[in-house]
């Protein structure tokens, strides 16, 4: 099972009605709750690496991506890259439908600096619940 913090990598999931494999996810809460009148017990942002400085420098000049490096999570078999998260998307799950792996944590202060930084948005959050 999953906590708030951890690092999953969810091995089939929707976006936008588009079937997408094998990406990770910070968990922000795995309390149960409904959503559109929909139940789940995990939401998440999902978190991307850094393939260059060029796309580096793209992808922090979006408001709701959050800087993140290696060294700010736990991980056993990290790939130890840069990256981000995308802080403005809360893609919502329920644990016994999603096929999912913890495969570390954030460290505690990084993940409430990202939650100070969904506080302080200037942008509106996407609620994402394909996959509810």
């Amino acid at each position: 099972m999953c906590k708030t913090g951890d690092i999953i990598v969810v091995n089939n999931f929707k976006h936008n009605g588009v079937d997408l494999s094998r990406h990770s996810f910070v968990v922000l809460s795995d309390v149960s709750e409904s959503i559109q009148g929909l139940d789940y017990d995990i939401v998440c942002n999902v978190m991307s690496s850094f393939k260059n400085e060029e796309q580096k420098r793209k992808k922090l000049s979006y408001p709701g991506n959050f800087p993140i490096t290696y060294n700010q999570e736990d991980m056993t078999d990290g790939n130890r890259k840069s990256g981000f998260i995308k802080a403005e998307q809360f893609y919502y799950f329920n644990k016994e439908k999603t096929d999912f792996t913890v495969i570390g944590r954030l460290t505690e202060e990084t993940f409430d600096l990202l939650i100070k930084f969904i506080e302080e948005l200037q942008i509106d959050v996407v609620n994402i619940v394909d996959n509810l």
